[in-house]
């Protein structure tokens, strides 16, 4: 790699617990976009190819897997009758239909429901207002730039 990829080294009294999130989310999405800038220029300006770096890709997708299976996007269910425009009790029937594990007596605006539920959902309901509105939901509005 060249040296405006190369990693800075990290100070030792630069303690990432004292850190705030913020800081720390803005060095992912600075990452994120050095490396992809890297990949994308070997791909297109070098005769290597991106194959000599598969896998080290590979482990930072698997990373990547394991830290988005481990905390799920959730949704609360009150932020999901505002966008979807359903009472509770119809989305919790909407939920339970497609094989979402709720208590459909239940009322709890709090509660939340995983992203994988509401895909499934948006798989039952493509082409329907509904489905529409969880498109937009799921495609989401914030920009990575509102991190700062």
């Amino acid at each position: 790699m060249s040296d405006k990829h190369q990693a800075e080294p990290v100070n030792e009294s630069q303690n990432t617990s004292q850190r705030e999130a913020q800081e720390i989310l803005l060095d992912i999405q600075e990452g994120g976009e050095q490396l992809m800038a890297a990949v994308q220029e070997l791909i297109e300006w070098t005769d290597v190819g991106v194959f000599d770096v598969v896998d080290y890709l590979k482990r930072i997708a698997n990373f990547l897997d394991a830290v988005i299976e481990a905390h799920p996007k959730t949704y609360a269910i009150a932020e999901l009758t505002e966008k979807l425009e359903l009472d509770e009790p119809t989305l919790r029937q909407l939920l339970v239909n497609v094989g979402t594990e709720i208590d459909l007596n239940k009322s709890n605006p709090e509660e939340k429901v995983e992203q994988k539920a509401i895909i499934a959902l948006l798989a039952d309901r493509a082409g329907s207002p509904v489905g529409d509105r969880l498109m937009a939901l799921i495609r989401g509005d914030r920009s990575y730039s509102a991190w700062s």
